[in-house]
């Protein structure tokens, strides 16, 4: 979904503002298209927060532990949250991917097939890069390549 960038004359100085458009194939209307830049945009901040308590949880705890149990218990709890830490992180991947392809003019349309993705999907998980009908054709693909 294409972007138009506005230019105002504020105190001499340039202001470029977001206004999103919809791609033009796309069925997702303006309103529709700042409601999931906004959910993206808190998403994004919701992700990066608990990436960066994770990770510090994860490295906090420096002391010197003598226990093999409590050796153990910390090991297990650091791999759980740098594991977790790790999800986020791929997930945020998704979100900025979102969003540069929203001020790209690209944002909801599958990347498999190049049709528009459907608002319902959109709304649910607005970083999707799929439509459902390919999700699960990939899915089935995978299925069949592990047998």
């Amino acid at each position: 979904m294409a972007t138009k960038k506005t230019s105002t004359k504020e105190a001499g100085a340039d202001k470029v503002a977001f206004v999103p458009q919809a791609h033009e194939d796309a069925k997702v209307t303006k309103a529709q298209i700042k409601l999931l830049y906004a959910k993206l945009v808190e998403e994004r901040d919701r992700v990066t927060s608990g990436l960066d308590r994770h990770l510090s949880e994860a490295t906090v705890g420096t002391e010197v532990l003598t226990e093999e149990v409590d050796i153990a218990q910390r090991s297990t709890e650091q791999a759980y949250l740098i594991r977790f830490a790790d999800k986020e992180r791929k997930l945020l991947l998704e979100i900025e991917n979102a969003l540069v392809k929203l001020k790209e003019g690209e944002y909801g349309v599958c990347e498999g097939t190049g049709e528009p993705i459907a608002y319902k999907r959109l709304e649910l998980r607005p970083w999707t890069r799929y439509s459902v009908a390919y999700k699960e054709q990939l899915e089935r693909e995978r299925a069949q390549h592990r047998r």
